[in-house]
């Protein structure tokens, strides 16, 4: 797993690519949180590289998804496989992303 960051008007755009597993997940968190601690509020996750989603992974979004929000920003999520889609149904959590088909459309929404 890789994350490969960009700067768009402030707001970051993170490409995930591979597989989002536990033994990837801190080292993921710690880049995030590093992001998050130099201000930024409002991010793009593109998951059109995403191969493979645990748990941990999920929690991720989920953890950065509720932390922006409480810093007056939003994440959202574009570019979403079917892969992850059917963890996300599986799960139940399927609405609580706003979830867009291409980075455009996900930095439009800000």
């Amino acid at each position: 797993m890789s994350i490969n960051i960009e700067d768009n008007n402030g707001i970051k755009v993170v490409k995930f690519e591979g597989k989002l597993d536990v033994s990837l997940s801190i080292s993921i968190e710690t880049e995030l949180d590093k992001l998050i601690n130099d201000g930024a509020i409002n991010m793009v996750f593109d998951l059109s590289g995403v191969e493979y989603l645990s748990s941990s992974g999920l929690r991720i979004f989920i953890v950065f998804m509720r932390s922006l929000k409480e810093k007056g920003g939003k994440l959202v999520l574009v570019c979403v496989p079917d892969i992850v889609t059917r963890v996300f149904k599986t799960v139940e959590l399927n609405d609580l992303f706003e979830v867009y088909n291409s980075v455009e459309e996900g930095l439009a929404s800000f």
